[in-house]
């Protein structure tokens, strides 16, 4: 009998210890929101749906800053559910089924930031006219350029939807449907619109392509990897100068966004310092070099 108690005296400290152990993290895990966690395998989606490229082809400079942002979607997803901006789940349901390959995760924060971003857009105030025209003064080198295009971009991870939206485009489909309905860009529920490029701002094999349309004309779609592009060129601008009454539409979209883009900045900041968050360096395949808290002992 004593030798029972004296052995529960000894293994009662232990179990105690391991009750309060935190639970194991698995393995492939490399960073965490909260009680959230990011794996290698989500990372690698996300840059796959958002940039049309490989882990292994970024540098560690491109990557730590891709994870950052990464990173910083997922704050603004759980901040918009935590303040009670949630989407219906059956419109999360039928986003998951007219884009193929993705979650309902994917789907889910991408509509919860989609109502999110809303939100704040509708409370940025429109830029008077006495603000558009101190903007123009004070940047009037911008509104000198060489040639551009305005332009519009659909991204889709599947060659044969791709071809069919071309071909619907090119019989008098709307662009902003299509985009709304089938593109993973950050801009498809704007219709896809990337806005005026000139030459050199885009990458060469997109360039090449963009610059040979006329106004309203359709590309091919163009293959990245595992992703197809198709654009459309809406207006041609030869090189000069534009006036103040021209630049005035660009100028006050360029300012809400960047107001909005401000206020999204201030969110993400205040919402870094409430929640808990971390990077777990070691199990990175690559040397982590962003400016999210780092873990190095799991």
């Amino acid at each position: 009998m004593l030798r029972r108690i004296v052995a529960l005296l000894l293994v009662g400290p232990a179990l105690l210890t391991a009750c309060k152990r935190k639970p194991a993290i698995p393995p492939d895990v490399i960073a965490r929101v909260n009680e959230r966690m990011i794996t290698l395998s989500d990372l690698k989606r996300y840059l796959d749906r958002n940039a049309g490229t490989d882990l292994a082809q970024l540098t560690p400079e491109v990557a730590s800053a891709m994870l950052d942002q990464f990173v910083e979607e997922v704050v603004l997803s759980e901040y918009a559910a935590a303040h009670g901006v949630e989407v219906p789940a059956e419109k999360i349901a039928a986003a998951v089924r007219s884009e193929a390959g993705a979650t309902v995760i994917e789907k889910r924060d991408d509509m919860r930031r989609e109502k999110l971003l809303a939100n704040i857009a509708s409370e940025v105030q429109e830029p008077s006219q006495a603000d558009i025209q101190a903007y123009y003064e004070q940047h009037q080198s911008d509104f000198r350029s060489g040639e551009e295009v305005r332009v519009r971009q659909i991204l889709v991870h599947d060659e044969a939807l791709a071809n069919d939206i071309v071909k619907q485009l090119r019989s008098g489909a709307s662009f902003d449907e299509l985009s709304s309905q089938h593109s993973s860009a950050p801009n498809a529920k704007r219709g896809g619109e990337i806005g005026f490029v000139s030459r050199g701002e885009l990458p060469k094999m997109f360039e090449d392509e963009i610059f040979k349309l006329k106004p309203g004309q359709i590309s091919d779609a163009i293959q990245t990897d595992s992703s197809f592009h198709i654009f459309r060129v809406d207006e041609r601008r030869a090189p000069g100068t534009l006036d103040a009454d021209s630049a005035a539409p660009l100028i006050r979209v360029r300012m809400r966004e960047d107001a909005l883009r401000e206020r999204v900045a201030q969110l993400v900041a205040q919402s870094r310092q409430q929640m808990q968050l971390d990077v777990l360096t070691r199990r990175l395949p690559f040397r982590y070099s962003g400016t999210l808290p780092k873990t190095t002992d799991e």
